[in-house]
Formats: C-alpha cells, sequence, structure tokens
C-alpha cells in the first residue's frame, strides 16, 4: 500500500533512506537532498583524484589569552570572503587556540555563514574554530575549497541545537577533500585570487564613495570639525573648571577636543537640538535568556529579534543570522520594544556601538537591550536623520558618550541628548537624495566584485569536479 503524504507536510521532505545508509545520527537533516548531492559528486571526483578527509588536517592546541596576542574571533571574519578586519572589543575569555601563518580556522559555530579564514599571520582564535594545518595539499587551495559550496551545502545541514547552531567535530572530521594534482591546485588559486583581486578594486571604489559621504554632509551643514590628534600622556592631562563640568565627571567626556568641537557644532548656522526634541520614543528591548523557550526555529510564526550584529555598517539591516522570537514573548514580554516602519536604530553596546540603520519592513520585529530604537515626531526626514546619526556629526556625540571600558556602552538618556543639525526640509532632501545616489553606486560597484568572486569559485568548482 503506497503512503499517503498528509496535505499540511510539504512532500519535499519526506524521502527513504536504506538503513545501511545511516551513519552515526538519525536526524533526517543529515539526509537533506543537497548534502547528499554535494557528497555524491565529491565522492565522484575519486575516480580520477584521491581523496582525504579534514580529520588528517586538523591540529588543534588550546591555551590561555596572553597580553599582546592577537586574537581572531568569528566576529572578525567576513562571512563568504574569509577577510580578516579588527575589532574594538576586548575579549572577554581565558582560553583560545594557537594558530600559525599559513593555518586554516573553519568554524564549528554557524558553518552556513561560511567565516573560513586562511591565517595571515601567527595568534590564538576562538575555541568556536577548528584549526586546520594541510599537510596533504596546498593550505590556500585547501581555504578555497572549504568556502566553497562543495562544504557549505554539507555542513549548513549537520548543525545541532537551536539558539548557538554548531557543528560536532566527528561531522567535520568526516568532509571529503579532493586532492587534485599540484598543477590543478596551482591553477585554482590563480583563479580564484586573480578574481578577488578585482573584487578588491571594485570594494575600494565602493568603500572611497562612502567614505567621501561624511565631507559632503558636513560641507553641505557649512561644518568644519576639528581632528582628534593622537596625544602624549602628558598632551591628555588637563585642569577643567568645575563649572564646565556637565553630567559626567570622567576626563575623557571632558577633554578638550570633544569641547572645542561643540562649540563649532553649537555654532552652525542651522538649528541644533537634543535628539529627544524631534522623538516621540526612545527606548530598547531585552535579551531573553540564550537556549530558553522565548525562541522558536520555525520562521513561519516566529518574530525577527534583530541584534546590534545585525545592523551593517552600510546601515542595512542583515538578515542572514537572526533569532525568532515566539510571537506571545513579542506581544507580552517585549511588547514596549516592538519596531514599526522607519523606526532608527542605534547600536549601542560593544563593538558595534554607533552603527545606525532603518527598520524599513511592514512586518512584525522586535530589538534587544543592545539597540536604542528612535521613533521621530511627525514630520521629520527620517533618512536624513539617519545619515545625519551615522556622519561625525552623530558620531561626535556618541564618541563622546560611550564610556571607554572593555564593553563600550549608552544609555537611552545619553542617546536622547545626540545632537542633530536641522537644515530646512528641502535642504535635507537634497543631502539624502545625493546620498542615496552614492550609496546605490557603493552598491552597485560592491555586487559587480561579488559577480566576478562567484563566477570564479563556479570555475574552481568546475575544475575540482570535471
Amino acid at each position: 500500500m503506497n503512503y499517503q503524504v498528509p496535505q499540511n507536510i510539504d512532500p519535499n521532505k519526506i524521502f527513504l533512506v536504506n538503513r545501511s545508509e545511516i551513519e552515526g545520527r538519525l536526524d533526517p537533516e543529515q539526509f537533506h537532498k543537497e548534502r547528499i548531492l554535494a557528497i555524491e559528486r565529491i565522492k565522484g571526483t575519486g575516480n580520477y583524484m584521491p581523496l582525504s578527509s579534514i580529520a588528517s588536517f586538523t591540529k588543534t592546541i588550546t591555551t590561555h589569552i596572553e597580553q599582546g596576542q592577537k586574537y581572531v574571533g568569528l566576529e572578525n571574519i567576513i562571512s563568504e570572503y574569509g577577510d580578516y578586519f579588527e575589532t574594538k572589543e576586548k575579549q572577554s575569555i581565558s582560553s583560545a587556540a594557537i594558530f600559525k601563518k599559513g593555518n586554516i580556522l573553519f568554524p564549528k559555530l554557524r558553518p552556513y555563514l561560511n567565516k573560513v579564514f586562511y591565517a595571515s599571520f601567527d595568534g590564538i582564535c576562538s575555541t568556536e574554530f577548528y584549526v586546520l594545518e594541510s599537510r596533504i595539499v596546498d593550505a590556500e587551495y585547501l581555504s578555497i575549497y572549504l568556502r566553497s559550496s562543495m562544504v557549505v551545502n554539507q555542513t549548513k545541514h549537520l548543525v545541532t541545537g537551536n539558539t548557538l547552531p554548531r557543528l560536532q567535530t566527528e561531522d567535520v572530521k568526516r568532509l571529503l577533500v579532493p586532492v587534485p594534482s599540484t598543477v590543478i591546485q596551482k591553477k585554482i588559486i590563480d583563479c580564484y585570487n586573480s578574481a578577488y583581486d578585482k573584487k578588491g578594486q571594485k570594494d575600494q571604489q565602493a568603500d572611497n564613495l562612502l567614505q567621501s559621504i561624511d565631507n559632503y554632509m558636513l560641507c553641505k551643514l557649512g561644518i568644519k570639525l576639528p581632528h582628534m590628534e593622537s596625544q602624549t600622556l602628558q598632551d591628555r592631562m588637563f585642569i577643567v573648571n568645575k563649572s564646565v563640568l556637565e553630567e559626567r565627571l570622567d576626563p575623557y567626556y571632558s577633554q578638550e577636543y570633544f569641547r572645542n568641537a561643540f562649540e563649532v557644532l553649537e555654532s552652525c548656522k542651522y538649528p541644533v537640538v537634543n535628539l529627544k526634541e524631534i522623538s516621540k520614543l526612545i527606548t530598547s528591548g531585552i535579551t531573553p535568556k540564550s537556549g530558553g523557550d522565548a525562541y522558536t526555529e520555525d520562521k513561519s510564526i516566529g518574530v525577527p529579534f534583530v541584534r546590534s550584529g545585525n545592523i551593517s555598517i552600510d546601515g542595512e539591516l542583515n538578515y542572514d543570522d537572526l533569532l525568532y522570537l515566539k510571537p506571545e514573548i513579542h506581544e507580552n514580554v517585549m511588547s514596549s520594544s516592538k519596531l514599526k516602519k522607519d523606526d532608527i536604530l542605534i547600536a549601542i553596546v560593544g563593538a558595534t556601538i554607533g552603527q545606525v540603520g532603518i527598520y524599513l519592513s511592514e512586518g512584525e520585529a522586535n530589538i534587544n537591550q543592545a539597540i536604542a530604537l528612535v521613533r521621530l515626531k511627525e514630520g521629520y526626514n527620517v533618512q536624513f536623520i539617519k545619515e545625519l546619526i551615522k556622519s561625525s556629526v552623530g558620531q561626535l556625540s556618541l564618541n563622546r558618550l560611550k564610556r571607554p571600558v572593555a564593553r563600550a556602552n549608552i544609555n537611552l538618556e545619553e542617546v536622547s541628548r545626540i545632537k542633530v543639525v536641522l537644515p530646512p526640509k528641502e535642504k535635507q532632501e537634497e543631502i539624502v537624495d545625493l546620498i542615496s545616489e552614492m550609496r546605490a553606486q557603493a552598491k552597485k560597484l560592491q555586487a559587480e566584485g561579488a559577480e566576478i568572486l562567484q563566477k570564479a569559485k563556479m570555475e574552481v568548482e568546475r575544475m575540482i569536479l570535471g
């Protein structure tokens, strides 16, 4: 008798597996057709080249963090491309893994983000990485292969855990690596690096365009802020009259640079107000306990939970790494921090502090306590205020207000005191229109660069798979 699939179940998610095919796990996700197809394609290369397992590349040694060691966390690696960038946030962990230049850092946590790093220096890294030392193939080839869809299409179906999905050691060790000839490896590396360089040129053009936005904003507002020069300890010592001190007594807040810069700002030809004067709501959310029952994996019913790391540096929201709240948590426990279209979001805690975005969706969403939600009064140009806060005018307030501690932070009362310059509406619209054009052109250049590299990745897979 044929089995009848219930109407409420996607028939594409039902399949038969021979008992002999079951490995160490019984969950159906490991038999996802995307993963099985990737494995079959890789095994097919065994007809004309050797195959090796990742187990033969593993070399992980843990150590305690010592002063001066360069640390790499998952937050330091850019998804898909494996670029390293420094963050200012101090790591508050006691142990890490040692790696050497030429090693590969392969992520256990959320491997679908594809944060594979080919180390260009010695250092230590988060224990959420596997440290791989290639003794069989060129390490650069191995890093390129591990970023390919052939690997991602396997690992994303092997993760366990809800809020912190990660790979198990044995699942990583079983990953197969095709070992082409040294000639083919060299061709693959050259193909990838050539495309990577072209992408870098496009990205640099885009970056130059984005960097020019701040100068354009200041020029249109008629503001010339002083530069903060690097200073010796002697230069950083000063005396302040008690009458000059405002809400805070710490020397960072009261330093001469900030006092001079705000004098320039207050003398602007346009009105300068505090953010709270043009806002009807300034608030933040909360963060339910990690792994608790406030979250759901069902995206069809879950409410997107926006965290500070979801605000990209260009002011857009990144939806690739969202958690989802249960509707009852969103409606009751976190009802005061529901997002509405055109809400401004400001990161107020940690490494992303000062990044600004706008919630442009009509759908339901919520935020954690590391984000300040700013809802403007009627009649103000939301895009202009967002761009102003992103500019050196808004960042001046944020830089002064943040506490220079291990994990920088700003409270909501301080957010309400961010200085806002208000030129006439037509001037605001003129500024926003040109900045939007600049951002669109930058995005186009970035997309062109990404396409160049994507085509190279496809060519790399063709060279490996034949």
